[in-house]
């Protein structure tokens, strides 16, 4: 990049050409105060609060690029006056009443109030009377306290390709809208609660945060969400002294760029299911109590004429303990190997062009890529051809739409595409042979479970067996129906379910963020999850109880 010499208050700097004042001062140390400029969004000015002066006239540093000759300084006279006076006019027009908005302490804008002194208003308020949006799950949006930075549109748009919020009206009566102005439990929204992490304000909030604790109460945890392969990086906020999750944001310097699914930002705080409290064993009379001594004693009696059935939930380092102790009688419940072997990356995804998706709705099961996909759709650098039978919310920006059995016909329609990416999750035979006809395209697979690849990793495969005794460590228990009833049968599980009643030994076990270890992400590489939690319940360490089971067994 080439490089230009500008003065920064009166120094004399080499700067590359092409950045704008404002990254220019940052990487100075200089500051200058923002408002609507959030660094991963593109810069808008539209807040005028990084005003600069630059040889006498005022300009907004997060849109203007630095040029030969420019005598940029940060806090004269005129910038100081113009930024209070707009920042008055932001506190002025609205309700921006701090000491009852549940964004205080962690407001922008009220920030920006200290560090300017604003003490007063010069003018009178005015106050429009907005109507609060209380109509979604998880997201609560109050136009009373929007500054109209437009970062959650952006945010929306930019980085999520969801494309739900823009604006209505002019002015003073400029208001955030979804869709075509209907409420935002009622548009096409996926619930990824970006647009609450970049608001700068107390307008558009978590109903779960709402007064739970405050930034400065809470201890920032970072991990990976587990929900799915993806991964995703994610930033935990935890109330400092206490066993709870404030809220639940992406993690921008991650390959999921800060985005989340609604599983990922608010399964593990909303959708809490009915938990296995304590461990029992089933005798003539029913369930009774038992304790880990009990646990072990029993396993242990059982373990050599066994087998061993498990899931995609398990942590790596739990399936190497679970290998450790029943050696090859360990099998998955499910088909986890791929038909057609992954030979892209998530960003390959992307920096692609074409994609064709097969038999799965991105947007419900593994939003991160569907929204990788839809910003490049509408950005118009991409296109979007779908393979479904069945109702796909993506048929409203796909490019072309088939249904499954038009798959051989469609392709052949398609056939000159250049190395376009099949994103896919599950693939009859017939469907593998088609697809293989084509040496130009590119195969991205969608794991079944969150840790399948560990599964395969750990050479554990999908197999049924009949034994005298049977173990099933997991959650996903769909596939026990195939198992035989006359076993003798354990089940390490964290939930209560109608068919656990099944079993003649109940384990609980910690799950969500009870529990850490590692798992491999749809790009196959290692990421790791923290413990955040302690259980509320009688639950086990399921590493604790294999452990001691390798430490019986050997002695």
């Amino acid at each position: 990049m080439e490089k230009i010499k500008i003065k920064i208050n009166g120094q004399e700097v080499e700067v590359e050409q092409g950045k704008t004042i404002l990254q220019v001062a940052k990487e100075l140390n200089l500051h200058i105060p923002t408002l609507c400029n959030f660094e991963p969004l593109l810069p808008q000015g539209s807040c005028r609060i990084c005003l600069v002066e630059d040889r006498g006239k005022l300009v907004t540093s997060c849109t203007t690029q630095v040029a030969p000759n420019m005598d940029v300084k940060l806090d004269t006279p005129d910038v100081i006056a113009s930024r209070n006076l707009i920042l008055q006019l932001l506190f002025t027009e609205r309700n921006h009443y701090c000491m009852y908005c549940e964004a205080s302490g962690d407001c922008e804008l009220q920030k920006l109030g200290y560090e300017f002194g604003l003490d007063h208003f010069e003018f009178e308020t005015y106050e429009r009377k907005f109507t609060v949006d209380n109509s979604h799950n998880y997201i609560v949006i109050d136009p009373n306290r929007c500054v109209l930075c437009r970062r959650c549109v952006r945010a929306c748009s930019q980085l999520a390709g969801h494309n739900v919020l823009g604006e209505m009206n002019r002015g003073i009566d400029t208001t955030i809208i979804a869709d075509m102005n209907v409420p935002l439990g009622e548009s096409s929204c996926t619930s990824c609660g970006l647009c609450v992490q970049v608001c700068p304000t107390g307008a558009i909030t978590d109903k779960r945060s709402y007064y739970f604790g405050k930034d400065i109460q809470t201890e920032e945890i970072y991990s990976n969400c587990d929900q799915c392969p993806v991964g995703c990086g994610v930033k935990i906020y935890k109330k400092k002294g206490s066993n709870f999750i404030v809220k639940i944001y992406g993690d921008f310097d991650k390959e999921n760029e800060g985005i989340l699914c609604k599983l990922g930002r608010y399964a593990a705080q909303f959708e809490e299911k009915p938990r296995l409290t304590s461990a029992k064993i089933k005798d003539d009379f029913g369930f009774k109590k038992i304790d880990f001594d009990g646990i072990i004693k029993t396993i242990n009696e059982k373990m050599e004429d066994s087998v061993v059935y498990v899931d995609g939930t398990l942590f790596n380092e739990e399936l190497s303990l679970i290998k450790k102790v029943f050696k090859d009688r360990v099998f998955s419940l499910y088909e986890n190997e791929p038909p057609i072997e992954s030979n892209v990356s998530i960003d390959d995804i992307k920096n692609a062009k074409d994609y064709i998706v097969i038999g799965v709705d991105l947007n419900r099961e593994y939003g991160v890529i569907g929204s990788f996909i839809k910003r490049k759709i509408f950005s118009k650098n991409g296109r979007l051809i779908l393979f479904d039978s069945n109702y796909n919310s993506l048929k409203n920006v796909a490019n072309y739409v088939f249904g499954i059995d038009e798959l051989e016909s469609g392709l052949e329609k398609l056939k000159d595409l250049d190395s376009p990416i099949i994103i896919y999750k599950n693939l009859s035979k017939k469907e593998v042979e088609i697809l293989n006809k084509y040496k130009n395209f590119r195969f991205f697979h969608l794991p079944f479970e969150t840790n399948s690849i560990g599964l395969l990793k750990e050479n554990i495969k999908h197999k049924i067996e009949k034994s005298k005794n049977i173990i099933f460590i997991g959650k996903n228990l769909q596939g026990l129906k195939d198992i035989a009833k006359e076993s003798f049968t354990i089940l390490f599980t964290p939930y209560e379910t109608d068919e656990i009643n099944k079993f003649d030994l109940l384990i609980p076990i910690n799950d969500g963020f009870e529990r850490e270890g590692s798992f491999y992400n749809v790009d196959g590489k290692v990421v790791n999850k923290a413990k955040v939690l302690d259980s509320k319940f009688e639950t086990f360490d399921l590493k604790a109880i294999l452990e001691e089971l390798i430490k019986v067994k050997s002695l």
